[in-house]
Order: C-alpha cells, then sequence, then structure tokens
C-alpha cells in the first residue's frame, strides 16, 4: 500500500477536487453532508473551535495495486472502509470529521481521505512527523489486511551501512554516523521543508552542511558532518543528494528565497563561536542569543581570562574534521 498527505487552509478546494472526479463517490466517514457546500458547511462549524488554525486541512491518499482490488465491489469498498477507519485512528483522527472518497482515474485502487486536523472536543490532532508516522501505520496495515508490502521510496534510495560500520556500532550499543544523519534527515523532512529551513535544521541537531555552488549560481550538491565524519549525499543514498531530497523527501527549492538564505547560514557555520562582552540580563543579550544559533553565555562575575577559558574548553570539547577529512569532503561535494 502506498500512502500520502498533505495539509491544506481551505475545504472546499480540496472537496471540489476530491469530489469533482469523473465517478467519485463517497463510501465512509464521520460526516452528515453528501455533497461540496454541505460538507464545507459542515467542516466550518468544526473550525470554530480553533478560529486562529491555518492549517486545518488532512488530505491523505491511501492505494494498493490493481490486483489486489477485490472483485466484489461492495466487498472492496467495504474493506476500504475498514481500513480508512484504521488508518485515521492510528494517525490520531479518533473524534475528528473525516470523509473517504473512492477513485478510479487510474489503475492502482485508491481512496482520498479528507479530515479536520480539529477535534471536537476543541484539541487539534499534532502533524509533527506525520509522513514518517503514516508509513508506520500503512505497514501494520498492510499486514492486517494481508496486503503486499510497498518499500517507501526513500528506503529504495537509501545506502546501507559497510560491514566496518555495522561491526562498529554493534560492539560500540550506539548507531553510526550515517545512520544517525539518513534517520536526521527522515525525521525533519516529514513536513516537506524549504531548502533552507531544511540546512537550519540540520544545524540545530549539529550536523554541519556544505553546499557547493554553480557559476550561474545554482546549487551543485551537498554534503554533511557530523561529528567530525562527513558524508556527501550520494554516499548516503539517492535520496539524500540535492535533488533526491527534493524528489524523494519532500523538500522544497525555490533558488531566490533559498540560495540568499542558505548562504548566510553557512556564512554563521564558518565564523563559528564570536564572544560578545554586555549585561547577561540586558535585552539586548537576549536578542544576540536568538539571532545567534551557535551563541553561549558565560558568568556575568567572569573576568576576561576565565571567559577565554571557558570558551576554549567548550570549543575543544567539540570533535573536529581534520584537514584531509575536510579536503576530501571538499573534493567530493563537488562530484555529489
Amino acid at each position: 500500500m502506498i500512502g500520502k498527505q498533505i495539509k491544506g487552509t481551505g475545504f472546499r478546494g480540496c472537496l471540489n477536487y476530491v469530489l469533482g472526479k469523473k465517478g467519485a463517490y463517497l463510501i465512509g466517514g464521520t460526516m452528515c453532508g453528501q455533497n461540496v457546500e454541505q460538507l464545507t458547511a459542515e467542516f466550518a462549524i468544526a473550525q470554530q473551535l480553533k478560529p486562529n488554525l491555518k492549517v486545518a486541512v488532512f488530505h491523505a491518499t491511501l492505494s494498493i495495486a490493481s490486483a489486489q482490488k477485490l472483485k466484489d465491489e461492495t466487498e472492496n469498498d467495504l474493506r476500504w472502509r475498514a481500513i480508512c477507519a484504521d488508518y485515521m485512528k492510528a494517525m490520531g483522527f479518533d473524534n475528528n470529521q473525516y470523509i473517504a472518497v473512492k477513485h478510479a482515474d487510474t489503475d492502482h485502487d485508491h481512496i482520498h481521505i479528507v479530515a479536520n486536523r480539529i477535534r471536537l472536543d476543541g484539541g487539534v490532532v499534532d502533524d509533527s512527523w506525520d509522513y514518517y508516522k503514516s508509513q508506520q501505520i500503512i505497514r501494520q496495515l498492510e499486514l492486517d489486511y494481508n496486503l503486499e508490502t510497498v518499500t517507501p521510496s526513500w528506503e529504495i534510495y537509501k545506502k546501507a551501512q559497510t560491514t566496518g560500520e555495522y561491526r562498529y556500532s554493534r560492539s560500540k550499543g550506539d548507531k553510526s554516523v550515517r545512520v544517525q544523519l539518513q534517520e536526521s534527515i527522515d525525521r525533519i523532512t516529514q513536513d516537506s521543508p524549504s531548502m533552507s529551513e531544511f540546512v537550519e535544521r540540520l544545524r540545530q541537531q549539529g550536523v554541519e552542511v556544505q553546499v557547493s555552488l554553480a557559476k550561474t549560481g545554482e546549487i551543485k550538491g551537498i554534503s554533511y558532518s557530523l561529528n567530525g565524519v562527513a558524508f556527501n549525499g550520494t554516499q548516503l543514498g539517492k535520496a539524500y543528494t540535492f535533488s533526491g531530497l527534493q524528489k524523494h523527501c519532500n523538500v522544497s527549492y525555490d533558488r531566490e528565497r533559498d540560495c540568499p538564505q542558505i548562504e548566510v547560514l553557512m556564512q554563521q557555520q564558518k565564523l563559528g563561536s564570536v564572544i560578545v562582552a554586555m549585561p547577561e540580563n540586558s535585552q539586548l543579550a537576549s536578542e544576540v542569543v536568538a539571532l545567534l544559533s551557535h551563541s553561549q553565555t558565560v558568568n556575568a562575575e567572569s573576568n576576561w581570562n576565565d571567559i577565554w577559558r571557558q570558551f576554549v574548553n567548550r570549543q575543544q570539547s567539540i570533535p573536529q574534521p581534520n584537514s584531509q577529512q575536510q579536503k576530501q569532503c571538499d573534493r567530493e561535494i563537488e562530484l555529489d
């Protein structure tokens, strides 16, 4: 089974698409409405519980291969209704408005689900990492309903650990840097971030990101470094290259929007730490800490020798890539 989901702001547009397809029909859900107008009005009632929530629409599709479709249409629809109910409950939509609509416009047998993230008790369904969560639920549904297992695209394009990495991580009881990087990228791309947001999120997790630019200003490649160990995108797998992030990990890229922001992030990364002397509890100090993601505070009573000693000790505790690793990373990123 393959599942996809997106979030939006307007129910009417989503309903027009889902119900407007030739041959589309409702097969289940928790609502009374039978057409776009009725359902839009019904969704609007629950939206009054959280009027300031902008992204209230949850739109998902679930599909299976045509060979797995049951011959009896009624039985097939009943199975889809049960699958949908199980899926929505596992995703946290156990007290929400939603509809399930059957489509027949492709070879794959599939349904569309339109749901309200606002719960009828006034809460909101958490959408953190929902794409990753959805895949786990789908794997369980495949077992429950005896459906063919489909490997997610990012798993197909993910490079496995080397034998040496596997043995080392097993002996140390910890994951290899390759796996840590792959899992971090998988987690932070679940809500389809922009490329600049992607780079910033990795930096916040202690991952250094390097990008290479063509003479035209376009990004050619991307590389990652954690705890002094560097991998280019290809070494992690096709899904982790610059183009793969967009194709397989739902990272959006717009040159005019992202390149200037990424250049700023790269400059901040090169600058590293900066010592700024000012009253620790001042408004300006709090603004500097908010602006500089890697800023550090020291004891307000410290003299300059103490401040410098604290700074050096902290820097020495951070693993740094050696010159050979950095040169190798620079060469490989050009080829990514």
